[in-house]
């Protein structure tokens, strides 16, 4: 017990608010899990988090050895886009989050499920990350609805500036309506969790499996609503990173011109 955080001690550790706590679990920058309802943060994870912190403040202050590799994410507005994103989890009542192509998230998850909270803020996070990368690779120009490798829908769509995929939103963290639980496709699917709860302690499973009662499944219409929205909400990003684009490239030449 001792290896492990409380919510409280976390705040004095780190010098901020229970709020920012819980938003860094919902995106995956911590791990933790739920022990008699509490929050608890395993030191190692808090300790490689710190780490990882103090090494990109090191690499931000000698730029003289930073890679000459644009940032994922600097061609867009990602402001603008957790903005949108966030009406749009909101007025749908589902999870969204964009990623760049590499499955490293871009924006704050929005409206995060409880299955989604756990799971991210776990080890089993890498397998996010992975399936947001795979699900990246297989897309086409259109949004399409796939199952993530915890066996929960999105629509996924591409966003593309200049011909170049830059990032994808993942709209959706649902069920299908006919996966009713106690039959015995819900047993299959408790089964499979295996997977996904790879590197959770094991008292932390019971939770996740219990979580996964609450995530949404709606009807057809939501889920029409949902393939309506998506797509314009994809093509508004595509339009927001098109003009800051042009923009950054009115910039540079304002600077070349100015610079003889």
């Amino acid at each position: 017990m001792d290896e492990l955080f409380t919510t409280r001690q976390l705040q004095d550790l780190l010098q901020i608010d229970r709020i920012t706590i819980y938003r860094m679990l919902s995106d995956g920058r911590l791990r933790g899990f739920k022990m008699g309802g509490q929050w608890r943060f395993p030191r190692p994870a808090v300790e490689t988090w710190l780490q990882e912190q103090q090494a990109t403040a090191e690499l931000h202050s000698s730029p003289e050895t930073a890679p000459a590799v644009t940032p994922p994410g600097s061609d867009l507005s990602v402001s603008c886009m957790q903005a949108i994103q966030d009406v749009l989890a909101e007025a749908l009542q589902i999870g969204a989050i964009v990623t760049a192509v590499d499955g490293q998230p871009l924006t704050v998850l929005s409206n995060a499920n409880p299955f989604c909270s756990l799971l991210l803020g776990s080890p089993a996070r890498r397998l996010c990350v992975n399936w947001w990368r795979k699900s990246a690779l297989g897309l086409g120009a259109r949004v399409q609805v796939l199952t993530c490798h915890a066996g929960l829908r999105c629509a996924c769509g591409r966003i593309n500036v200049q011909g170049r995929s830059l990032a994808v939103l993942h709209a959706g963290q649902f069920l299908d309506r006919d996966c009713d639980p106690g039959s015995e496709d819900w047993d299959d699917r408790i089964a499979g969790l295996a997977k996904a709860m790879d590197g959770i302690p094991a008292a932390a499973r019971p939770a996740l499996q219990q979580a996964l009662l609450e995530v949404p499944t709606p009807d057809q219409d939501h889920q029409a609503r949902l393939l309506c929205l998506v797509p314009r909400v994809v093509a508004a990003f595509a339009q927001i990173g098109e003009e800051r684009a042009r923009l950054m490239c009115r910039l540079r030449r304002i600077a070349e011109i100015t610079n003889f």
